[in-house]
């Protein structure tokens, strides 16, 4: 009981450091955990000597990250996916997998079942990485990014059938994999409909009493006793634990108390999860950098340019852009969440040998961490090849046609994007006018609504609504032309509420005298003032 509790106290140290500092280093808390558990397991600082009784316990972690992304599977979700980002998925997952499978049945020497587990494993990208590498570069709702989503939808729901898949290939050869792979989707078919069934009849009648009873611990006990029913139930029926637990959120979520129940369950999964990954990473040999540089950097850019390949062709075939095709290749190379999971289990079932899966677990911990750098490297590629088209006037009459009580921000600088990346992230409806035609273009790059007007055009300023605006945000940092602007929106709409950006105390003044309504200093974060007024709260 003693070296639990020890164990206990060394998890929740790491957690309160880990997270903090990979927020600080703007990285995902995932990569954080992988290189904490590989520090203080076995092959490290051997703080904890043994990992296998922490990842028997870490398995919870998992089941309820699978629950969580069943959760996200809803009918609807599915329906606004659309047709060709749904078959761009399928495509990545499947040419992935098999390029891997190949190689390392081909050129590895891995037996045929093993094999069709790593190219399962390295067909996942990371979906906590993407996605926040997507929202620190303003990127999520670009096409990029919505396609990036509906692709990372597709692979999270592909692990279904690995799951299925894992104890029956251990060592099989061609013709039983091929065979386990069939039945494996016929197990999956068949689970998922018992189990939806099932669940509709039994599963919203329970919430909907336990609502009633407005009892948090009573909730969670019962989103923990659907999660363990339907995990025991598919592995009495010989399937995976996990793909129980996957299915059960899929249950959930077609219920009206999906939102709910994710939120009573995210603070206990986060804290699971990251148990999780540092068990992973205690099985993470580092000593590998050191000891086998050559065969990790190889099998690192050989993942990243074989999945990237594969994903940048299929979305060239589907009828992408070619830039736009490139950066989904180069930002999604990664492994993801998923990779670990599934050679997790495969390790777990001794369907993969533990020389085959330790330099991958690195190799897949180095690749997601890799991934804000491939990002920046796509939005590079992008703002040097892709023909964008820098809106003007009249497309800015168009968007503002149906548009009432929206924001109009002058300028499209520093302080003027940073009031734009608040408005977005709070859904507050506003236009940017700006007359540098590069940040029109980089701004419309990132998916904000930039146009290459100037703002003391009065034709510009028409086609912007201002008489049916809430405000006008003067973001330009030259001095001069800040306050001539702010005197002319004075003179032509008497009655507007006009907020403008000053760079110090005396330039405020005079920004007062020339008709602003209020004054944000730029020292002390004129971004936030301007914005804070329509945003709440602004972080």
């Amino acid at each position: 009981m003693h070296a639990y509790l020890i164990q206990a106290l060394v998890f929740l140290i790491a957690t309160v450091v880990v997270v903090p500092v990979s927020e600080r280093l703007k990285t995902s808390p995932v990569v954080g955990y992988l290189f904490a558990g590989a520090l203080i397991g076995p092959h490290g600082l051997r703080v904890i000597a043994d990992a296998k009784g922490v990842l028997d316990l870490a398995e919870l972690g998992v089941a309820l990250l699978l629950f969580t992304i069943g959760l996200e599977l809803s009918v609807e979700r599915f329906r606004m996916l659309g047709r060709r980002s749904f078959a761009l998925g399928a495509a990545q997952v499947a040419g992935t997998g098999i390029a891997v499978a190949l190689a390392a049945w081909g050129l590895g020497g891995v037996a045929a079942g093993p094999a069709v587990i790593l190219g399962g494993a390295l067909a996942m990208s990371s979906t906590a990485v993407v996605l926040q590498v997507m929202i620190e570069r303003h990127e999520l709702n670009t096409r990029v990014g919505r396609t990036a989503i509906a692709v990372l939808l597709v692979q999270d729901l592909a692990v279904a059938p690995f799951l299925v898949l894992i104890p029956m290939l251990g060592g099989a050869d061609s013709e039983a994999a091929l065979a386990a792979i069939g039945i494996a989707g016929a197990k999956t078919a068949l689970a998922l409909g018992i189990i939806l069934t099932i669940g509709r009849l039994v599963v919203r009648p329970a919430l909907r009493l336990v609502d009633e009873a407005k009892a948090p611990e009573l909730s969670m006990a019962l989103i923990l006793l659907v999660i363990l029913a339907t995990a025991l139930a598919t592995h009495w029926a010989g399937l995976s634990m996990a793909l129980g637990a996957f299915m059960a959120g899929m249950v959930i979520a077609e219920t009206e108390y999906r939102h709910k129940v994710e939120t009573d369950i995210q603070p206990f999964r986060g804290l699971m999860l990251g148990l999780f990954f540092m068990a992973v990473g205690m099985n993470v040999d580092i000593g590998l950098l050191v000891q086998r540089p050559f065969l990790v950097a190889g099998l690192v850019l050989a993942v990243l340019a074989a999945k990237g390949a594969v994903l940048a062709l299929a979305a060239r075939v589907l009828g992408y852009g070619t830039v736009t095709a490139a950066r989904l290749g180069i930002v999604m190379a990664q492994g993801g969440e998923f990779s670990f999971v599934l050679l997790s289990l495969a390790l777990a079932a001794g369907a993969l040998p533990w020389q085959v899966a330790q330099p991958l677990l690195l190799v897949v911990a180095v690749t997601m961490a890799l991934t804000p750098f491939l990002a920046a490297l796509g939005g590079g590629l992008s703002r040097r090849f892709e023909p964008h088209q820098a809106p003007g006037v009249e497309s800015l009459r168009a968007l503002t046609e149906d548009l009432e009580d929206h924001i109009v921000v002058a300028g499209f600088g520093r302080v003027g994007k940073d009031v734009a990346s608040r408005f977005k992230r709070h859904g507050v409806a506003f236009v940017v006018l700006e007359t540098d035609l590069r940040k029109v273009i980089d701004g419309n790059a990132l998916g904000f609504p930039v146009f290459h007007a100037d703002g003391t055009d009065p034709e510009a300023l028409d086609a912007a609504a201002i008489p049916k605006a809430q405000a006008v945000i003067v973001a330009i940092g030259e001095a001069k032309g800040a306050k001539e602007l702010v005197a002319l929106l004075r003179y032509l709409f008497p009655e507007m509420r006009i907020l403008a950006r000053a760079r110090d105390y005396a330039h405020g003044r005079e920004l007062v005298r020339a008709g602003a309504t209020e004054v944000a200093i730029e020292m002390q974060e004129a971004g936030q003032q301007l914005a804070g007024t329509f945003v709440v709260p602004v972080d």
